[in-house]
């Protein structure tokens, strides 16, 4: 099997078949995977020697501020796709960290993981990134459906409806819509797909029946997280819909 960089220098055929297609398709497409090859090598680059002076150092706290920042840059990702919605990064960033939080300090608390930064940075990486995908689903819907159904909403609210009652189908499409992608993942996973958690381990030498069990208390973790996140982003930007009084705000 090739080793070091010239993998990478290799892969990079791949990436030329992608920029060719893009051209011949007229799809207009080369700078952004010109640029988007560029910096995946140089943060997956940077991110591996960061990571390994934390593994090795082990402190609790350099452990807890990568985890933090991870969240904020999360944060900010998801905030940045939905700008419509008022306070947009403060609501993904709590959401983030309570389905990050939750399960991560579950499943520590049991002793499923270890504190060995190892198990506990990939982990949380994986779990702030299902919960981003989904924060950002869930805040992109339940604007959708605000604004979509200002008129109902709001004679719903004329009957007497408190915003919770007149906002309940828009926040259980908003949170179904969020959880669409791992409950999809959850349906074919081994079937269709192998997810990086397995496909890690097997690749590394692990047996596949041990990567197996590793990977299904993965799933459990992100579906956990996920469902936190995205129930909690949808009920939070509500605040920014509607007032105190119960009243809808211009959208």
């Amino acid at each position: 099997m090739l080793t070091g960089y010239y993998q990478v220098l290799m892969a990079l055929v791949l990436i030329a078949v992608a920029v060719v297609l893009s051209r011949w398709q007229r799809a207009r497409l080369e700078k952004d995977l010109l640029v988007g090859t560029v910096r995946a090598f140089v943060q997956l680059v940077a991110i591996g020697y960061a990571l390994e002076f934390i593994f090795d150092l082990n402190h609790p706290l350099l452990i807890l501020l990568t985890i933090v920042i991870m969240m904020t840059v999360g944060a900010y990702t998801a905030a940045g796709r939905v700008r419509e919605v008022p306070s947009a990064f403060g609501i993904a960033l709590l959401s983030i960290s309570l389905g990050t939080f939750f399960t991560i300090g579950l499943m520590l608390l049991t002793r499923i993981i270890s504190t060995d930064p190892k198990y506990v940075i990939p982990l949380a990486g994986m779990t702030i990134g299902n919960c981003m995908i989904a924060t950002t689903l869930g805040l992109e819907r339940i604007h959708a459906e605000i604004v979509g159904k200002k008129e109902k909403i709001e004679a719903i609210l004329a009957l007497g409806a408190s915003s919770r009652q007149a906002s309940l189908e828009s926040c259980c499409v908003s949170v179904r819509a969020a959880m669409t992608p791992i409950v999809n993942m959850m349906k074919v996973i081994g079937l269709v797909q192998l997810p990086g958690a397995m496909t890690g381990m097997i690749l590394a030498g692990a047996s596949p029946v041990e990567a197996v069990r590793i990977q299904i208390v993965v799933i459990y973790m992100l579906a956990s997280a996920v469902g936190i996140a995205s129930l909690s982003a949808t009920r939070l930007s509500l605040r920014s819909y509607f007032t105190k009084f119960h009243q809808l705000r211009e959208v």
